[in-house]
């Protein structure tokens, strides 16, 4: 029986004009998790903390499974930006919520990890301090939710500096500086990773919508029309990510050195 291929996901777009750069999602999640395994509790937090190595698989394992609701929350958004051009985005907005775990502590950081609030954090802890299998690792988990945030964020950075795009995604929560001190070599602060250089690879595909394509969007008569050319091509885009050839680029971290 031949083998089933599974299928490629989007886990971010740059757009730069014409031509798309595709980063996979496994290729996203894959890197949070391994960011989150060479994490070092001791050099990213100061003063007293709680016995985080008893939750640290489990952190790992929501760094796996953080965004399993993308694709089903995958879409693409034509928009009017500054000076009425128009600006492609792509959206998995309430992927988080979709993200479910058997382990009460791991969906719970899946699930908040675009979330840093005050009432979030202590909502959750809440509940799990009820559970029996949490209680004890209750206090944990707003220092794990913070590891899996940075892991995420400092990924998210860094891929979109590889594929072309002067605007990171920005969370105001997440407190940390890079420089791209060399081509595909980047310095961090704080730099709260095991050991340097910390390297992993962006996996992507290029894709180019014709012109056609993105005139049905940008020149619909009205809004009806207008979404019914984005799943349109919503759905080509997820075709073509399937056929064109991936890319790699090969990404180091090291501490900051300025």
């Amino acid at each position: 029986m031949a083998e089933t291929m599974t299928p490629l996901h989007v886990g971010r777009i740059v757009f730069l004009g014409e031509h798309w750069l595709v980063q996979t999602l496994r290729n996203h999640t894959q890197n949070v998790a391994l960011l989150a395994q060479a994490w070092h509790a001791g050099r990213a937090f100061q003063g007293s903390t709680p016995d985080l190595a008893r939750t640290r698989a489990q952190m790992v394992e929501a760094a796996r499974v953080h965004d399993a609701g993308k694709p089903a929350r995958f879409q693409l958004q034509c928009q009017r930006g500054r000076g009425q051009a128009w600006e492609w985005v792509c959206s998995f907005r309430g992927h988080r919520f979709d993200a479910f775990h058997d382990d009460a502590y791991v969906q719970a950081l899946a699930q908040l990890h675009h979330e840093y609030s005050v009432e979030g954090i202590t909502e959750q802890m809440a509940t799990l301090a009820l559970g029996d299998a949490t209680r004890s690792i209750a206090e944990n988990l707003a220092l794990d939710l913070y590891a899996l945030e940075m892991c995420d964020q400092i990924e998210a950075t860094v891929a979109r500096a590889e594929l072309g795009s002067s605007d990171p995604e920005e969370r105001v929560f997440m407190d940390f500086q890079i420089w791209r001190r060399c081509e595909s070599e980047y310095e961090v602060e704080p730099f709260p990773f095991r050991s340097a250089p910390l390297r992993f690879a962006v996996e992507y595909g290029q894709v180019a919508p014709g012109r056609d394509e993105r005139d049905a969007v940008e020149k619909a008569s009205d809004d009806r029309k207008r979404q019914s050319a984005l799943r349109e091509l919503t759905r080509w885009l997820n075709a073509q990510l399937q056929a064109v050839p991936l890319q790699r680029k090969e990404v180091s971290l090291w501490p900051w050195t300025v």
